[in-house]
Protein backbone atom coordinates (compact mmCIF):
# COMPACT_ATOMS: atom_id res chain seq x y z
CA UNK A 1 0.00 0.00 0.00
CA UNK A 2 1.36 3.39 -0.95
CA UNK A 3 1.21 6.28 1.48
CA UNK A 4 -1.19 9.03 0.36
CA UNK A 5 0.67 12.11 1.59
CA UNK A 6 2.60 15.03 0.10
CA UNK A 7 6.28 15.18 -0.89
CA UNK A 8 9.05 17.04 0.87
CA UNK A 9 12.20 16.76 -1.27
CA UNK A 10 15.62 17.29 0.21
CA UNK A 11 19.00 17.79 -1.38
CA UNK A 12 21.71 15.55 0.00
CA UNK A 13 25.49 15.82 -0.37
CA UNK A 14 27.43 15.17 -3.55
CA UNK A 15 24.45 15.77 -5.84
CA UNK A 16 22.41 12.96 -4.31
CA UNK A 17 18.79 13.98 -4.75
CA UNK A 18 16.68 12.48 -2.01
CA UNK A 19 12.93 12.48 -2.53
CA UNK A 20 11.08 11.14 0.47
CA UNK A 21 7.68 11.08 1.95
CA UNK A 22 6.82 9.70 5.34
CA UNK A 23 3.35 9.14 6.62
CA UNK A 24 1.73 6.86 9.16
CA UNK A 25 -0.59 4.69 7.08
CA UNK A 26 -1.65 2.17 9.72
CA UNK A 27 -1.94 2.39 13.49
CA UNK A 28 -3.16 -0.98 14.82
CA UNK A 29 -3.19 -1.64 18.58
CA UNK A 30 -1.81 -5.00 19.63
CA UNK A 31 -3.13 -7.12 22.49
CA UNK A 32 -0.62 -5.85 25.06
CA UNK A 33 -2.28 -2.80 26.63
CA UNK A 34 1.05 -1.18 27.41
CA UNK A 35 2.57 -1.35 23.96
CA UNK A 36 1.55 -0.49 20.42
CA UNK A 37 2.86 -0.91 16.93
CA UNK A 38 2.79 1.61 14.10
CA UNK A 39 3.46 0.92 10.44
CA UNK A 40 5.07 3.56 8.23
CA UNK A 41 5.34 3.79 4.46
CA UNK A 42 7.00 6.27 2.11
CA UNK A 43 7.52 6.66 -1.61
CA UNK A 44 10.73 5.12 -2.96
CA UNK A 45 13.72 7.05 -4.25
CA UNK A 46 14.73 6.49 -7.86
CA UNK A 47 18.46 7.27 -7.64
CA UNK A 48 20.66 4.41 -8.93
CA UNK A 49 23.05 4.88 -6.00
CA UNK A 50 20.38 4.51 -3.33
CA UNK A 51 21.48 2.15 -0.57
CA UNK A 52 18.54 2.20 1.82
CA UNK A 53 16.62 4.08 4.50
CA UNK A 54 16.80 4.76 8.22
CA UNK A 55 13.80 5.40 10.44
CA UNK A 56 14.57 7.85 13.25
CA UNK A 57 12.33 8.42 16.28
CA UNK A 58 12.32 9.71 19.82
CA UNK A 59 10.38 11.76 22.41
CA UNK A 60 11.68 15.16 21.19
CA UNK A 61 10.90 16.76 17.83
CA UNK A 62 13.94 16.75 15.49
CA UNK A 63 16.13 15.25 18.19
CA UNK A 64 15.83 11.47 17.82
CA UNK A 65 17.43 8.98 20.18
CA UNK A 66 16.52 5.81 18.26
CA UNK A 67 17.35 4.79 14.72
CA UNK A 68 16.54 1.66 12.71
CA UNK A 69 18.28 0.78 9.46
CA UNK A 70 15.38 -0.69 7.49
CA UNK A 71 17.40 -1.46 4.36
CA UNK A 72 16.07 -0.83 0.90
CA UNK A 73 12.37 -1.14 1.69
CA UNK A 74 9.68 1.53 1.95
CA UNK A 75 7.48 0.05 4.65
CA UNK A 76 8.37 -0.75 8.25
CA UNK A 77 6.58 -1.49 11.51
CA UNK A 78 7.88 -0.25 14.86
CA UNK A 79 6.86 -2.42 17.82
CA UNK A 80 6.63 -2.06 21.59
CA UNK A 81 5.98 1.67 21.79
CA UNK A 82 4.73 3.05 25.08
CA UNK A 83 1.04 4.04 24.97
CA UNK A 84 1.63 7.05 27.17
CA UNK A 85 4.72 8.37 25.39
CA UNK A 86 4.82 10.95 22.61
CA UNK A 87 7.01 9.95 19.66
CA UNK A 88 8.33 11.87 16.65
CA UNK A 89 9.33 10.04 13.46
CA UNK A 90 11.33 10.91 10.33
CA UNK A 91 13.18 9.03 7.59
CA UNK A 92 16.56 9.53 5.90
CA UNK A 93 17.97 7.86 2.80
CA UNK A 94 21.59 6.85 2.27
CA UNK A 95 23.76 5.87 -0.67
CA UNK A 96 25.37 2.56 -1.53
CA UNK A 97 28.32 1.95 0.81
CA UNK A 98 26.70 4.50 3.14
CA UNK A 99 28.89 7.33 1.80
CA UNK A 100 26.22 10.04 2.09
CA UNK A 101 22.93 10.43 3.97
CA UNK A 102 20.08 12.84 3.28
CA UNK A 103 18.49 15.26 5.68
CA UNK A 104 15.33 14.27 7.53
CA UNK A 105 12.01 13.88 5.76
CA UNK A 106 8.97 15.73 7.03
CA UNK A 107 8.13 14.69 10.57
CA UNK A 108 5.17 12.65 11.80
CA UNK A 109 4.06 12.75 15.41
CA UNK A 110 2.02 10.19 17.27
CA UNK A 111 1.75 9.67 20.98
CA UNK A 112 0.04 9.97 24.29
CA UNK A 113 -3.49 8.87 24.95
CA UNK A 114 -4.74 10.79 21.92
CA UNK A 115 -2.55 8.88 19.42
CA UNK A 116 -2.29 12.11 17.43
CA UNK A 117 -1.34 11.77 13.77
CA UNK A 118 -0.16 14.97 12.12
CA UNK A 119 2.37 16.53 9.76
CA UNK A 120 3.66 20.10 9.44
CA UNK A 121 4.40 20.53 5.73
CA UNK A 122 5.37 24.17 5.21
CA UNK A 123 7.56 25.69 6.43
CA UNK A 124 9.64 22.55 6.81
CA UNK A 125 12.95 21.97 8.51
CA UNK A 126 15.61 24.09 6.82
CA UNK A 127 13.25 25.59 4.22
CA UNK A 128 13.46 29.13 2.86
CA UNK A 129 10.37 31.34 3.12
CA UNK A 130 9.72 34.79 1.69
CA UNK A 131 6.86 37.20 1.06
CA UNK A 132 3.33 36.29 2.08
CA UNK A 133 3.13 32.55 2.50
CA UNK A 134 1.16 29.79 4.05
CA UNK A 135 1.77 27.75 7.17
CA UNK A 136 0.15 24.43 6.33
CA UNK A 137 -0.13 20.74 7.08
CA UNK A 138 -2.67 18.22 8.33
CA UNK A 139 -3.88 16.79 11.64
CA UNK A 140 -6.20 13.89 12.36
CA UNK A 141 -9.11 14.50 14.71
CA UNK A 142 -8.18 17.83 16.33
CA UNK A 143 -10.47 20.59 17.56
CA UNK A 144 -7.97 23.41 17.15
CA UNK A 145 -4.58 23.81 15.48
CA UNK A 146 -2.23 26.59 16.55
CA UNK A 147 1.25 27.75 15.58
CA UNK A 148 3.82 29.60 17.63
CA UNK A 149 6.74 31.42 16.00
CA UNK A 150 9.89 32.34 17.92
CA UNK A 151 8.11 31.87 21.25
CA UNK A 152 5.46 34.50 20.44
CA UNK A 153 1.72 34.24 20.93
CA UNK A 154 -0.06 31.18 19.62
CA UNK A 155 -1.97 31.84 16.40
CA UNK A 156 -5.01 29.81 15.48
CA UNK A 157 -4.90 28.21 12.05
CA UNK A 158 -7.99 27.58 9.97
CA UNK A 159 -8.65 23.86 10.24
CA UNK A 160 -10.77 21.39 8.31
CA UNK A 161 -9.92 21.88 4.64
CA UNK A 162 -10.31 18.80 2.47
CA UNK A 163 -7.21 16.62 2.15
CA UNK A 164 -8.23 13.42 0.38
CA UNK A 165 -4.63 12.17 0.63
CA UNK A 166 -5.08 11.73 4.41
CA UNK A 167 -8.40 9.91 4.35
CA UNK A 168 -6.80 6.47 4.67
CA UNK A 169 -4.77 7.67 7.63
CA UNK A 170 -7.37 9.71 9.47
CA UNK A 171 -10.70 8.18 8.48
CA UNK A 172 -11.73 11.60 7.17
CA UNK A 173 -10.44 14.01 4.53
CA UNK A 174 -11.23 17.20 6.48
CA UNK A 175 -7.80 17.39 8.08
CA UNK A 176 -5.95 20.27 6.43
CA UNK A 177 -4.91 23.40 8.27
CA UNK A 178 -3.51 26.68 7.04
CA UNK A 179 -2.56 30.14 8.22
CA UNK A 180 -1.57 33.05 6.00
CA UNK A 181 1.60 34.73 7.25
CA UNK A 182 3.73 37.66 6.10
CA UNK A 183 7.25 36.33 6.57
CA UNK A 184 8.63 39.83 6.12
CA UNK A 185 7.31 40.71 9.58
CA UNK A 186 9.80 38.28 11.15
CA UNK A 187 12.90 39.81 9.62
CA UNK A 188 15.87 38.10 8.00
CA UNK A 189 17.46 35.02 9.56
CA UNK A 190 16.60 31.74 11.24
CA UNK A 191 13.25 31.32 12.99
CA UNK A 192 11.48 28.53 14.88
CA UNK A 193 7.91 27.36 14.47
CA UNK A 194 5.97 25.07 16.80
CA UNK A 195 2.72 23.46 15.65
CA UNK A 196 0.18 22.30 18.24
CA UNK A 197 -3.06 20.34 18.05
CA UNK A 198 -5.39 20.89 21.01
CA UNK A 199 -2.42 22.26 22.92
CA UNK A 200 -0.08 19.32 22.19
CA UNK A 201 3.04 20.06 20.16
CA UNK A 202 3.40 17.79 17.14
CA UNK A 203 6.14 19.58 15.22
CA UNK A 204 9.00 22.02 15.69
CA UNK A 205 10.99 23.27 12.70
CA UNK A 206 13.71 25.82 12.05
CA UNK A 207 13.49 27.76 8.78
CA UNK A 208 15.04 30.77 7.04
CA UNK A 209 13.39 34.05 6.08
CA UNK A 210 14.80 36.51 3.54
CA UNK A 211 13.15 39.91 3.20
CA UNK A 212 13.65 42.89 0.92
CA UNK A 213 14.03 45.23 3.88
CA UNK A 214 10.37 46.14 4.32
CA UNK A 215 7.31 44.49 5.82
CA UNK A 216 5.19 45.25 2.75
CA UNK A 217 6.91 46.53 -0.40
CA UNK A 218 4.64 48.80 -2.45
CA UNK A 219 4.77 50.46 -5.83
CA UNK A 220 7.39 48.10 -7.32
CA UNK A 221 7.20 46.12 -10.55
CA UNK A 222 9.57 44.06 -12.62
CA UNK A 223 9.86 40.98 -14.82
CA UNK A 224 12.97 38.84 -15.24
CA UNK A 225 13.81 35.98 -17.62
CA UNK A 226 15.38 32.91 -16.03
CA UNK A 227 17.32 31.11 -18.78
CA UNK A 228 17.71 27.33 -18.88
CA UNK A 229 14.89 26.62 -16.44
CA UNK A 230 13.36 24.10 -15.92
CA UNK A 231 15.75 22.54 -18.43
CA UNK A 232 18.47 23.63 -20.79
CA UNK A 233 17.09 25.65 -23.69
CA UNK A 234 13.92 26.70 -21.88
CA UNK A 235 13.21 30.08 -20.37
CA UNK A 236 10.92 30.97 -17.48
CA UNK A 237 9.80 34.52 -16.79
CA UNK A 238 9.02 35.67 -13.24
CA UNK A 239 7.28 38.89 -12.29
CA UNK A 240 6.97 40.74 -9.00
CA UNK A 241 3.52 40.40 -7.39
CA UNK A 242 2.74 42.91 -4.68
CA UNK A 243 -0.16 40.93 -3.25
CA UNK A 244 2.14 37.91 -2.82
CA UNK A 245 5.17 40.01 -1.83
CA UNK A 246 7.09 37.60 -3.99
CA UNK A 247 7.80 36.59 -7.56
CA UNK A 248 5.31 34.49 -9.51
CA UNK A 249 5.78 32.73 -12.83
CA UNK A 250 4.22 34.85 -15.57
CA UNK A 251 5.60 33.13 -18.66
CA UNK A 252 7.51 30.14 -19.93
CA UNK A 253 9.23 29.58 -23.25
CA UNK A 254 9.61 25.94 -24.18
CA UNK A 255 9.76 23.90 -27.34
CA UNK A 256 5.96 24.12 -27.52
CA UNK A 257 6.06 27.92 -27.61
CA UNK A 258 5.49 30.89 -25.31
CA UNK A 259 2.90 30.75 -22.56
CA UNK A 260 2.06 34.18 -21.19
CA UNK A 261 -1.49 35.45 -21.19
CA UNK A 262 -3.26 38.42 -19.69
CA UNK A 263 -6.26 38.38 -17.42
CA UNK A 264 -9.47 40.23 -18.28
CA UNK A 265 -11.96 42.22 -16.27
CA UNK A 266 -14.79 40.45 -14.48
CA UNK A 267 -17.13 40.12 -11.61
CA UNK A 268 -19.19 41.96 -9.09
CA UNK A 269 -19.46 41.45 -5.33
CA UNK A 270 -22.68 41.27 -3.35
CA UNK A 271 -23.53 43.11 -0.16
CA UNK A 272 -21.96 40.38 1.97
CA UNK A 273 -19.23 41.84 4.20
CA UNK A 274 -16.30 39.96 2.73
CA UNK A 275 -13.23 40.33 0.58
CA UNK A 276 -11.48 37.87 -1.73
CA UNK A 277 -7.78 38.83 -1.56
CA UNK A 278 -5.86 36.21 -3.51
CA UNK A 279 -6.15 35.45 -6.31
CA UNK A 280 -7.33 38.94 -7.19
CA UNK A 281 -8.77 40.37 -10.37
CA UNK A 282 -6.20 40.06 -13.15
CA UNK A 283 -3.53 38.51 -10.90
CA UNK A 284 -1.01 35.89 -11.96
CA UNK A 285 -0.83 32.64 -9.99
CA UNK A 286 1.70 29.83 -10.18
CA UNK A 287 2.88 26.82 -8.19
CA UNK A 288 1.21 25.83 -4.95
CA UNK A 289 -0.60 28.82 -3.53
CA UNK A 290 -3.35 29.95 -1.24
CA UNK A 291 -6.88 31.10 -1.97
CA UNK A 292 -7.50 33.57 0.83
CA UNK A 293 -9.55 36.47 2.11
CA UNK A 294 -11.99 37.29 4.93
CA UNK A 295 -15.73 37.02 5.60
CA UNK A 296 -17.76 38.41 8.49
CA UNK A 297 -19.93 35.94 10.41
CA UNK A 298 -20.20 33.05 7.95
CA UNK A 299 -20.70 29.39 8.79
CA UNK A 300 -19.04 28.11 5.63
CA UNK A 301 -16.86 29.64 2.92
CA UNK A 302 -16.54 27.90 -0.44
CA UNK A 303 -14.77 28.58 -3.71
CA UNK A 304 -15.64 27.42 -7.19
CA UNK A 305 -13.10 27.50 -10.01
CA UNK A 306 -14.13 27.38 -13.67
CA UNK A 307 -17.59 26.14 -12.70
CA UNK A 308 -16.23 22.99 -11.06
CA UNK A 309 -17.11 21.42 -7.73
CA UNK A 310 -17.31 23.84 -4.81
CA UNK A 311 -14.40 23.49 -2.39
CA UNK A 312 -14.73 24.34 1.27
CA UNK A 313 -12.12 26.72 2.67
CA UNK A 314 -11.02 26.69 6.29
CA UNK A 315 -12.55 29.75 7.98
CA UNK A 316 -11.84 31.45 11.29
CA UNK A 317 -8.21 32.58 11.36
CA UNK A 318 -7.51 35.81 13.22
CA UNK A 319 -7.68 38.96 11.12
CA UNK A 320 -7.43 41.92 13.56
CA UNK A 321 -7.79 44.34 10.64
CA UNK A 322 -11.42 43.25 10.23
CA UNK A 323 -12.46 43.41 13.92
CA UNK A 324 -13.92 46.93 13.76
CA UNK A 325 -15.98 46.06 10.69
CA UNK A 326 -17.09 42.55 11.61
CA UNK A 327 -17.25 42.72 15.40
CA UNK A 328 -14.80 39.80 15.50
CA UNK A 329 -11.27 39.14 14.29
CA UNK A 330 -11.86 35.46 13.46
CA UNK A 331 -12.80 36.13 9.85
CA UNK A 332 -9.93 34.85 7.70
CA UNK A 333 -10.33 31.97 5.26
CA UNK A 334 -7.84 29.99 3.23
CA UNK A 335 -7.57 27.00 0.90
CA UNK A 336 -4.35 25.46 -0.43
CA UNK A 337 -4.44 25.01 -4.19
CA UNK A 338 -2.02 23.68 -6.80
CA UNK A 339 -2.54 26.13 -9.68
CA UNK A 340 -0.68 23.79 -12.02
CA UNK A 341 -3.71 21.47 -12.08
CA UNK A 342 -5.73 24.15 -13.90
CA UNK A 343 -3.37 24.52 -16.82
CA UNK A 344 -2.11 27.67 -18.53
CA UNK A 345 -4.45 30.52 -19.32
CA UNK A 346 -7.32 32.54 -17.90
CA UNK A 347 -9.55 31.08 -15.19
CA UNK A 348 -12.44 32.31 -13.07
CA UNK A 349 -13.11 31.95 -9.36
CA UNK A 350 -16.31 32.47 -7.40
CA UNK A 351 -16.24 32.87 -3.61
CA UNK A 352 -19.35 32.13 -1.57
CA UNK A 353 -20.33 32.61 2.07
CA UNK A 354 -23.14 30.32 3.23
CA UNK A 355 -24.00 29.79 -0.43
CA UNK A 356 -24.12 33.49 -1.33
CA UNK A 357 -21.58 34.70 -3.89
CA UNK A 358 -19.52 37.66 -2.67
CA UNK A 359 -16.74 37.72 -5.26
CA UNK A 360 -16.16 36.68 -8.85
CA UNK A 361 -12.75 37.30 -10.35
CA UNK A 362 -10.67 36.30 -13.33
CA UNK A 363 -6.97 35.46 -13.03
CA UNK A 364 -4.18 33.93 -15.11
CA UNK A 365 -2.22 30.74 -14.39
CA UNK A 366 1.20 30.00 -15.85
CA UNK A 367 2.61 26.51 -15.42
CA UNK A 368 5.86 24.84 -16.39
CA UNK A 369 4.04 22.07 -18.20
CA UNK A 370 3.57 19.69 -15.27
CA UNK A 371 1.25 19.45 -12.28
CA UNK A 372 4.22 18.88 -9.96
CA UNK A 373 7.73 19.49 -11.22
CA UNK A 374 10.24 17.09 -9.65
CA UNK A 375 13.96 16.39 -9.77
CA UNK A 376 14.98 19.77 -11.20
CA UNK A 377 18.67 20.48 -10.57
CA UNK A 378 19.34 23.18 -8.02
CA UNK A 379 18.63 26.55 -9.66
CA UNK A 380 19.46 29.99 -8.29
CA UNK A 381 19.52 33.33 -10.08
CA UNK A 382 20.48 36.90 -9.21
CA UNK A 383 17.99 39.56 -10.34
CA UNK A 384 19.85 42.83 -10.84
CA UNK A 385 18.45 46.26 -9.92
CA UNK A 386 15.55 44.92 -7.89
CA UNK A 387 13.75 46.32 -5.95
CA UNK A 388 15.76 49.44 -6.82
CA UNK A 389 18.76 50.44 -8.89
CA UNK A 390 21.97 49.03 -7.51
CA UNK A 391 20.24 46.31 -5.46
CA UNK A 392 20.35 42.58 -6.14
CA UNK A 393 17.76 39.97 -5.21
CA UNK A 394 18.50 36.24 -5.41
CA UNK A 395 15.74 33.71 -6.11
CA UNK A 396 15.93 29.93 -5.82
CA UNK A 397 13.59 27.19 -7.10
CA UNK A 398 11.67 25.50 -4.28
CA UNK A 399 10.03 22.19 -5.12
CA UNK A 400 7.61 22.13 -2.13
CA UNK A 401 6.33 25.57 -3.20
CA UNK A 402 6.55 24.76 -6.92
CA UNK A 403 7.80 28.31 -7.24
CA UNK A 404 10.77 30.58 -6.60
CA UNK A 405 11.68 31.84 -3.13
CA UNK A 406 13.78 34.89 -2.29
CA UNK A 407 16.97 33.64 -0.61
CA UNK A 408 19.24 36.68 -0.81
CA UNK A 409 19.13 40.49 -0.95
CA UNK A 410 21.87 43.09 -0.86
Amino acid sequence: MRSPCYFNRLLGSAQLIIGMLICVILSPWISDATAKQITFAWDPNTEPNLGGYRLHYGPVSRSYNSVIDVGNQTRYTVFDLDDNQTYYFAVTAYTINDTFESGYSNEVHTGGDSALLASQESPSEGSYESGIGLIRGWVCGASTVEVEIDGGERLKAAYGTRRTDTETVCGTADTGYGLTYNWNALGDGVHTLRALADGTEFSRVNFYVTTLGETYLQGISGEYPLPDFPQSGSETVVGWSEVHQNFVIVGSHTESGIVNQNGVAAGEATAVLAHQESPSEGSYESGIGLIRGWVCNASTVEVEIDGRERLRAAHGTSRPDTASLCGTADTGYGLIYNWNTLGDGVHSLRALADGVEFAKIVFTVTTLGQEYLRDVPAYERILSNFPSTGKETTVRWSEPHQNFMIVGFH
